[in-house]
């Protein structure tokens, strides 16, 4: 054996531990390795995975799950994959120039519907089964890369109210929740906003989250994901972390609910009423050594001018080195005049040209004098008018149950950037499942986005498998294997590469100390009723190999046979 093939040996002793083991291991190592080669296939580009989604679906998510994908927990889940053009409608009217595409997402080879050209209408939607709002939680998530940035416009999805028809949407379709990106000028902020019906008139009335969270811009792929819950809380996440939440009762401008009381249009002001608090003193005089004739700035007097300033030499000279072009004609040109340089004998002394006193503050300066500000006796206070009841006031404390149901979603926006691109939207009543989405899509994407190089290096570099260290120091205990493994060390680590082997070591040593303790309690057993010495005898038997045990059965032999000899000649 000390002659054999170092890797040979390994393989040896760890397909031996391993014979009666390596099928569940498989299994086990076989899956999670998967993951790793397969997640390198969708950073290289190289994914053939499976769709996952009614219609079509996402290459990524395929590529993460294999055959396990997603359990289909959705009321709506669009990828853009082959044949999105037959779920998605195009507005017929004619502003709406703009077309969308579906084009890879950086770093991925997963599509998205991308805006293709700046300033102009966009405007595409989709129908699902409606979902009512108030019944169940309503989720709403999807991706946005903003591949060329966000100079101004929209990026955001409105969730349509039942009864739309795709092929007239325009700006004024009705929408139960606009939600997504928004920026231009000083405007940047993720919008929330709910349709609520008003119970007295019948209509329909806007509300904006007061405390939207600003807009991620760079140009990596974001998660926007809104869920609102059937007891009016909601909450706004981006890449999965809570940006804002609160309830739709409160956190919501204009507020759900009106004022009870409102100020009265037919009050006003009288008058003689006077809401300056503060008058200038009428009895204040200016003192008589206020000068509002003193300058700011006065000449410093007690400044010298420095020893080596030259006064004598202009700051700017000709520069000697310049030449006339030599199609200078000075009757059609004039005269030619060099260009102007630096004097360079300035530059290792004070100043050249005239010296000037510097300016400094007048200690006198006191500008022009104002009487001071006393309380005004006549002030009554701020006038307000007079509360009336509000007629239009209502109380819904459950507004979430006026929204009208989900039917549909539309991009319709105007934008004056290009290159951004939706993907992975998503409309479920199951928040579990949207997180779950996210880990399998979202997430790896992003990862691959910022840091790509080192999502590569980490998925070449084999990972350690648990149980490494455990069969390094059995190898180290057996004499033969650790000088193997200190003469052929590169050999001897190329097996940590190989998870069925390091587990398979792993199990079937822990399977035969097993059988060892197994197997030496029920010696000891046994041993209990039999006789101590024959059981002695026989442990004995057990534990020694089997050269040693022959060796052992022919001195036995021989001292049985020198008994009965004995025992012969005590009877002679």
């Amino acid at each position: 054996p000390t002659n054999a093939h170092p890797t040979a040996a390994f393989h040896v002793l760890a397909i031996v531990l391993a014979v009666h083991t390596i099928a569940w291991i498989a299994s086990h190592v076989r899956s999670r390795s998967n993951v790793v080669l397969r997640f390198k296939e969708c950073v290289n580009g190289k994914d053939d995975g499976k769709h996952v989604e009614s219609g079509g679906g996402s290459a990524l998510v395929g590529t993460l799950l294999g055959n396990a994908a997603l359990a289909e927990d959705y009321v709506f889940y669009e990828t853009f994959s082959t044949g999105w053009e037959g779920r998605w409608v195009p507005s017929s009217l004619e502003k709406y120039t703009g077309k969308m595409e579906a084009a890879k997402m950086k770093e991925s080879e997963d599509f998205g519907l991308k805006v293709t050209e700046k300033a102009k209408f966009y405007g595409v939607s989709s129908k699902f089964t409606p979902i009512t709002p108030g019944k169940d939680t309503v989720v709403l998530q999807y991706e946005l890369a903003l591949e060329e940035g966000l100079e101004c416009g929209g990026a955001y999805l409105k969730f349509l109210s039942e009864g739309f028809e795709p092929s007239e949407l325009d700006n004024e379709t009705p929408y139960s929740i606009m939600f997504g990106p928004d920026k231009c000028g000083a405007t940047n902020k993720v919008h929330f906003i709910f349709r609520h019906k008003n119970p007295i008139t019948g209509e329909y009335e806007e509300h904006h989250l007061k405390n939207p969270p600003s807009v991620p811009l760079d140009k990596n792929t974001h998660l926007y994901t809104a869920v609102i819950h059937p007891d009016n809380k909601f909450e706004i996440m981006i890449d999965g972390e809570v940006k804002s939440e609160g309830s739709l009762l409160d956190s919501f401008d204009p507020p759900v609910n009106p004022p009870k009381e409102i100020d009265d249009p037919e009050d006003k002001k009288p008058s003689d009423w006077v809401d300056e608090a503060q008058i200038p003193d009428p009895e204040a005089t200016k003192p008589d050594d206020w000068d509002e004739d003193a300058p700011y700035m006065i000449d410093d007097m007690e400044a010298e001018k420095p020893e080596d300033w030259l006064e004598d030499e202009p700051v700017m000279i000709d520069d000697p080195h310049a030449t006339a072009p030599e199609d200078w004609d000075e009757e059609e040109d004039g005269e030619w005049q060099p260009p102007q340089i630096e004097n360079p004998k300035c530059a290792d002394v004070s100043g050249c040209g005239p010296w000037k006193r510097p300016m400094k503050k007048n200690p006198e300066y006191k500008g022009k004098w104002t009487a001071p500000m006393i309380p005004n006796p006549e002030y009554k206070g701020e006038w307000k008018p007079r509360q009336i009841p509000n007629p239009d006031y209502f109380e819904d404390s459950d507004p979430i149950k006026s929204l009208a149901d989900i039917e549909g979603v539309a991009v319709e926006i105007w934008t004056m950037s290009d290159g951004m691109i939706f993907d992975n939207i998503l409309v479920t009543s199951d928040k579990g499942y949207a997180t779950e989405l996210m880990e399998k899509t979202w997430k790896l994407k992003s990862l691959a986005q910022k840091k790509p190089k080192k999502i590569e290096d980490e998925i070449e570099a084999p990972l350690e498998p648990v149980g490494w260290q455990y069969v390094e120091k059995l190898v180290d205990a057996v004499p033969f294997l650790s000088k193997l493994k200190a003469e052929h060390s590169d050999q001897f680590y190329k097996l940590k590469e190989n998870y069925i082997i390091v587990y398979s070591i792993v199990a079937l040593n822990a399977l035969v100390s097993l059988l060892i303790f197994v197997r030496l309690l029920s010696g000891k057993s046994k041993s209990g009723a039999a006789d101590p010495g024959k059981a002695k005898k026989e442990d004995i038997t057990q534990e020694d190999d089997p050269q040693d045990q022959d060796e052992k059965e022919e001195e036995e032999e021989k001292v049985e046979e020198e008994e009965k000899v004995k025992r012969r000649s005590r009877r002679a």
